[in-house]
């Protein structure tokens, strides 16, 4: 049998690599905390003009420690002035960049000269330190940054209670304030006590994120058909950060009370008209129901249920003109010119004054959620319409906002003249 012998130079490269691996393996274990830091480049001017806005510290960690990485000011009158950008920051081993442009707690510190100090101490797993705190330091000179911050000025909020609920009193707010310069990000929103956000539409009349004065107009989404935030104390939070990264918060104050979308509906579409035919002079009368089904209460307004008009009035002989956000019901018919296409011009309030919540400060009426109401009323014709048989029909309006339910009991009512004396006679 041949024995094959390995040539001396493969036991020596073989006893080469362990020692290499065991060797590799040891400089790990003592490799230090904290090495090979630097800052590049060591001067920036941080104005967003994109030469030379940010520079880059790199360092490396050979244990799990926590970093800090402070500025000191190392000239002028300011000379000691320390800014800390990291503060016990959990790093593990290996390699870590910062692109750091100047700002510190969302403003830019000052130009000047500055020692650039990263200090890590070892920890263990449970976070407490092992070892003692290694430091490196290197220098950053800053100039020609900018330092102006987007101050928001005169911030106001009015009404300070807001009731989005659609019936035309403080269903709005107006956010007003002054932005001192242009911004690069602007944000407007509500804060609940939650912690929930709720944010405000951009403003509509300026630009949005430009320097100069700034409206916000805010509904609570209502008059999308969305429920508005629920009722509570909210903050109004206006956000503001330039193209450096200086950011300013400036908050109010603002209280939401009886929120949400008015719903109100014709009971089963039922209207019942007690006739169909009358003579000039002659009074047809209907008769309906009418449910808050939403869960606010819904404001109306006179005339009372019961009140009788003629084909040559309309609500404002009646001293009840038009009120924004309010609901009524109203009559119309085929052929109404007396009223310059008013639509609508016969109007009733949503039941009677005993039936209705009336607010003790405004006098305002309100039907309550869950509450039905009878709504009747009359209309003496006076006037022969262009058409002899013309349809009647009731509609559900909130005002200056929409129709809500449009031709409801759509009924057709013969209107004849009375017949003279001379005309009853017969041959």
């Amino acid at each position: 049998m041949r024995i094959h012998k390995r040539p001396w130079h493969v036991f020596v490269v073989s006893l080469l690599a362990i020692w290499m691996s065991v060797w590799g393996t040891a400089c790990a274990f003592t490799r230090p905390v904290l090495y090979d830091v630097t800052v590049a480049p060591a001067e920036i001017t941080p104005n967003a003009d994109g030469d030379n806005d940010v520079t880059v510290i790199t360092y490396h960690i050979g244990k799990t420690a926590l970093v800090t990485i402070t500025f000191e000011r190392t000239d002028g009158e300011s000379a000691g002035e320390r800014y800390v950008w990291r503060e016990n920051a959990l790093r593990s081993p290996g390699r870590y960049e910062g692109w750091f442009s100047g700002v510190v707690n969302d403003r830019m510190i000052p130009n000047g000269t500055y020692r650039v100090i990263i200090e890590a101490t070892p920890v263990d797993r449970d976070g407490r330190p092992t070892g003692d705190t290694v430091r490196a330091e290197a220098s950053l000179v800053i100039r020609d940054a900018d330092t102006q911050m987007p101050e928001i000025l005169n911030l106001d909020v009015s009404p300070r209670v807001f009731t989005p609920n659609r019936d035309g009193i403080d269903d709005r707010v107006t956010i007003s304030y002054w932005l001192a310069k242009d911004v690069d990000r602007l944000e407007v929103y509500l804060l609940g006590p939650d912690g929930e956000t709720y944010p405000v539409p951009e403003d509509k009349i300026h630009e949005p994120k430009a320097a100069g004065p700034h409206i916000h107009d805010y509904d609570g989404g209502v008059d999308l058909g969305a429920e508005p935030p629920p009722d509570g104390e909210y903050t109004v939070v206006v956000e503001a950060q330039d193209r450096v990264g200086n950011r300013v918060v400036a908050t109010d104050t603002l209280r939401i009370e009886q929120g949400g979308v008015p719903r109100v509906a014709i009971t089963r579409h039922d209207v019942i008209f007690n006739t169909d035919a009358v003579v000039l002079g002659e009074t047809i009368f209907f008769t309906t129901t009418v449910t808050n089904i939403g869960n606010v209460p819904v404001r109306t307004h006179g005339p009372e249920p019961g009140t009788i008009y003629t084909t040559r009035e309309n609500y404002n002989n009646k001293n009840e003109p038009i009120s924004d956000g309010s609901f009524r019901l109203g009559l119309d018919f085929e052929g109404n010119l007396t009223h310059n296409g008013r639509a609508y011009p016969f109007r009733w309030q949503l039941g009677r004054d005993d039936e209705l919540y009336i607010d003790p400060i405004t006098g305002e009426k309100y039907l309550m959620p869950g509450q039905t109401v009878t709504v009747w009323g009359g209309l003496t014709i006076l006037d022969l319409p262009p058409r002899e048989e013309p349809a009647f029909w009731i509609g559900l309006i909130h005002e200056n906002v929409e129709v809500v339910e449009n031709r409801i009991g759509n009924t057709y009512i013969r209107i004849s003249a009375p017949i003279t004396e001379t005309e009853s006679q017969t041959p």
